[in-house]
């Protein structure tokens, strides 16, 4: 029965190489990374561009590691058409002196970005870059882009060639094969005279002009009217309420004066009509039920 099970398994190796292939670690077709000092913020922004190799099934799970200070940014795949799209990860989460996450790429081509705090001392900036060697890389290749107001830069290893892209200068070294587990450590440091950045801090933009037509924006102009119409029709209830309540209230007000005085006159006299016994007031001299004449005691 043993042995049965060791041909069984032989045979899987065999007939499906492919299934097992595609359970062991992929292999990166290239890895690019540029370093960005003090680009939009006073730190470094490391930018990897990756891609997997041609049969890699999809989608692909990668999981990378990046330094413990490390500030994660963004994750994305790279579309047919070449544009970045947000890719769906887990993490970062604590790998000892790393942080890890996991990627899901709907394509073989992705991207990811962090911020890294650079080493200050006066006017000199120090970092060191470490890829940790996770996947075997058939072509990696770095570059740095050169700071503003920087009097002196220095790679190790040193990065010889130079480009000029849109008025700013990269250095860029020669593409290296690297073995799964193989890390590629550089180390730069330079000397910069000011706290100057090559971009505004990055925020959240608009992608056309706000203005009055802008979708969901609300104008004040467009507002104005309804707002004093609301305030009239306000003013205009309370007034009515003010007024119907005043009114009960003088009513009320009045009718008791009204009777009082009644009471207190007719609390004043003591004659009686003789005819049919109702109760005079001061002053009285005739009956104001039966018009009898009213029989007083002076008289």
């Amino acid at each position: 029965m043993r042995k049965l099970s060791l041909i069984l398994l032989l045979g899987v190796f065999f007939v499906f190489p492919n299934f097992v292939s595609a359970q062991s670690t992929p292999t990166l077709v290239n890895v690019s990374v540029q370093l960005w000092p003090e680009y939009d913020q006073p730190s470094m922004l490391v930018i990897t561009d990756f891609e997997v190799t041609a049969g890699a099934s999809l989608p692909a799970t990668l999981t990378f590691r990046i330094p413990s200070d490390a500030n994660l940014i963004a994750v994305a795949n790279y579309t047919a058409d070449g544009n970045l799209a947000n890719a769906p990860f887990e993490g970062p989460t604590d790998d000892g002196e790393w942080q890890s996450f996991t990627v899901t790429l709907d394509s073989r081509a992705g991207r990811f970005e962090y911020y890294q705090p650079l080493t200050r001392n006066g006017e000199q900036r120090l970092f060191s870059y470490l890829w940790d060697g996770s996947y075997a890389v058939d072509a990696f290749d770095i570059r740095v882009l050169e700071p503003l107001d920087v009097s002196l830069l220095v790679t190790t290893p040193k990065l010889e060639s130079i480009e000029q892209q849109k008025e700013l200068k990269y250095f860029r070294g020669e593409p290296v094969k690297l073995a799964a587990g193989e890390q590629f450590a550089l180390n730069l440091e330079y000397k910069k005279t000011s706290d100057a950045l090559i971009a505004s801090p990055q925020g959240v933009q608009p992608v056309a002009p706000v203005d009055e037509n802008t979708p969901g924006r609300v104008s004040l102009n467009n507002t104005l009217p309804y707002l004093i119409g609301g305030l009239g029709v306000i003013l205009i209830v309370g007034g009515l309420v003010y007024y119907l309540k005043s009114d009960n209230t003088g009513g009320k007000k009045s009718r008791a004066k009204r009777r009082a005085i009644v009471d207190a006159e007719e609390s004043e006299s003591g004659v009686y009509c003789a005819q049919c016994g109702t109760r005079a007031r001061a002053g009285d001299r005739f009956c104001r039920t039966c018009g009898a004449r009213l029989r007083r005691q002076e008289e």
